[in-house]
């Protein structure tokens, strides 16, 4: 398992830096804040049209342990057959969502993004296999050659003109490259059998696991859809940008703790200190992981933009310190983002896939609301910054409500868990301060001087401490990486 996790962490590292390196050249030099506002509410239905086509029964091949030839095969056309149909039906809601939005492009974007729906067929059962076998080494090495060729695909696409379309481009480059390693390392052919009966019981459990996972999808999305609505692609497109540096980041970051954390729960799932022990263990990886990022990116995204961003792109002063109060204030959702990836997995892997839809549907309701209201109330004073608040506002229900169901499913020792978490969160908080020091002493400096001095200092004091405090170093991750 700890080579499965230290695999985890090197692959977030090296993911988290090639889509925000290609993210910051596609909107520094390539589209403008117009050309980005209509793409983002495409790309923020990506996720919620991934888990719809999936419908979660390659979970349950995960979670169960009594899989024939023949069961597996049914599992793969059932995915065939409800892609296929997914793809037909954004035939027709993908025009009346362009239209809703006074963007017909929009529409076209979801209807193309549905080819890469029906390319994920090609992994989705052997990829869940390779999960269920704890192969994340495998895992983690195909998805830095597929992120990092989607990344690079991002940047051509735009530079070759397809500034609006280049992100679902390149998304359709990454699920055919991902496609294609994950069959490398696990071949899979179906056999040409389809029984009901045997995938009625992956449909049940699946039903379950979907339902949350496309309310979570549905709610995390959301706001861009409102961003365009209310403020126009302009505003649209400062809003994206937050997100793409802050919530997007977060997710690629925890995506592959996510992975590791549901089969590791699942088989943990009658020893309770166990799940405590593997909870402790994954909390650390992910705050490891992500804080140190929010801290510096909340400490010199004021630099960032003013290097990378222009008035000929529509970078306006307004536009500048709009993103920047909206950054800020997604870092610290993104925090409470970090730790409530780890909640439904460990639900679903006990088999309380109930829970989890429990905790959905209160996300469901509290955040999209705040959405509304605060883009009602308060946009006209502070516009699509509004949409951030509203973050800051919603999340934090949710969050103490997935908080409690899993203490009380567990019946997790609060001051175990926090004397096993607290010493990571205070080290990153260490080079917060000791960030925020460099950024006082270094008032008047020039950007770059600021973007290395402060970003430096924040995360050297962090993993100094990290090291020498929590004995995490290159050297433990190194062993682990080699089993």
């Amino acid at each position: 398992m700890s080579r499965g996790v230290a695999w985890a962490a090197a692959s977030q590292a090296i993911i988290a830096i090639t889509d925000l390196v290609s993210y910051g050249i596609v909107v520094a030099l390539l589209v403008t804040t117009k050309e980005l506002g209509i793409a983002a509410p495409a790309m923020a239905l990506w996720a919620l049209l991934d888990t719809a086509a999936d419908f979660g029964v390659t979970s349950a091949l995960i979670q169960r342990d009594d899989h024939t030839p023949e069961r597996v095969s049914t599992v793969f056309w059932f995915n065939v057959i409800v892609s296929s149909g997914l793809f037909v039906l954004l035939l027709g809601i993908g025009p009346i969502y362009g239209y809703i939005l006074k963007t017909p492009v929009v529409g076209w974007l979801l209807i193309a993004y549905g080819v890469k729906l029906l390319l994920q067929n090609v992994y989705a059962i052997p990829f869940a296999l390779l999960r269920k076998e704890l192969r994340f080494d495998d895992i983690a090495k195909a998805r830095i050659i597929a992120h990092t060729l989607e990344s690079v695909g991002r940047v051509v696409f735009a530079a070759l003109g397809a500034t609006v379309w280049c992100w679902t481009l390149a998304a359709l480059t990454r699920a055919f490259v991902f496609g294609l390693v994950i069959q490398i390392r696990h071949p899979f052919v179906p056999k040409f059998v389809f029984r009901v009966r045997e995938v009625m019981p992956y449909v049940r459990f699946g039903v379950r696991t979907a339902a949350s996972q496309i309310l979570f999808r549905l709610y995390v999305s959301v706001d861009q859809t409102i961003a365009l609505y209310y403020f126009g692609k302009d505003l649209a497109g400062v809003y994206a940008l937050g997100v793409y540096l802050v919530l997007e980041p977060v997710k690629t970051i925890s995506n592959v703790v996510i992975d590791v954390a549901f089969p590791a729960f699942a088989r943990l799932r009658s020893d309770r200190e166990g799940l405590t022990a593997q909870l402790i263990q994954f909390t650390r990886l992910n705050v490891l992981a992500v804080l140190p990022f929010l801290v510096v990116l909340w400490l010199v995204v004021p630099e960032i933009l003013s290097l990378f961003v222009s008035a000929d792109r529509g970078w306006t002063p307004e536009f500048v310190g709009a993103c920047v109060n909206a950054t800020r204030i997604l870092c610290i959702v993104g925090t409470l983002r970090a730790l409530g990836y780890l909640g439904p997995p460990l639900l679903d892997g006990v088999g309380r896939p109930e829970l989890t839809l429990r905790y959905m549907i209160v996300a469901t309701i509290a955040v999209p609301a705040s959405f509304i209201v605060s883009a009602n109330l308060l946009g006209h004073s502070i516009n699509v910054v509004s949409i951030s608040v509203a973050w800051a506002i919603g999340y934090p229900i949710a969050f103490a409500a997935l908080g409690y169901l899993v203490v009380r499913t567990i019946n997790l020792p609060l001051r175990e868990y926090f004397r096993g978490t607290w010493g990571v969160i205070a080290c990153c908080l260490a080079g917060f301060a000791a960030g925020l020091a460099a950024s006082y002493a270094m008032t008047g400096a020039p950007p770059v001087a600021r973007l290395i001095g402060i970003s430096s200092t924040a995360l050297a004091v962090t993993f100094l401490l990290v090291a020498y405090w929590q004995k995490i170093t290159p050297r433990s991750v190194g062993r682990s990486l080699k089993g």
